[in-house]
């Protein structure tokens, strides 16, 4: 049996603060923090992903209690792989609703970006390390 490295718990603790942020602002404040950027009255879909962002937090608060890397692979994998179709999906939606978006709301589609690759990186490295 093979121990979590620090580096895959670093990369769990980050993915569960920054995800549980976005399911904060997602789910509860969307009214404060989407719509007087985008203008985007749809109270659906950013929940959704609010919804989705909530599981993963709660799914890396989960595995961080674990100690076997055999016990959490299939599912840090799933956690990880969220983000290969989030972060493209998202930059699809940024190129066609761009000349549409406030200055306000494409600085924060960026810095969205910055911070799922960042996760996404991490993810991936720790995965790498800890196979190896």
């Amino acid at each position: 049996m093979t121990e979590i490295k620090k580096i895959t718990k670093i990369a769990l603790g980050y993915n569960a603060i920054v995800t549980f942020l976005f399911a904060i602002l997602l789910i509860f404040l969307t009214e404060l923090f989407l719509v007087p950027l985008t203008g985007w009255t749809n109270p659906l879909s950013p929940r959704n992903f609010g919804g989705l962002c909530l599981l993963s937090a709660i799914f890396s608060v989960i595995l961080l209690r674990k100690k076997e890397w055999e016990e959490i692979k299939l599912t840090y994998a799933f956690i990880f792989s969220f983000f290969t179709m989030t972060i493209p999906i998202e930059l699809i939606v940024m190129g066609v609703l761009w000349p549409t978006l406030s200055v306000a709301a494409i600085s924060q589609t960026i810095l969205n970006q910055i911070l799922m690759i960042s996760i996404f990186s991490l993810g991936v490295l720790s995965y790498y390390k800890q196979q190896h």
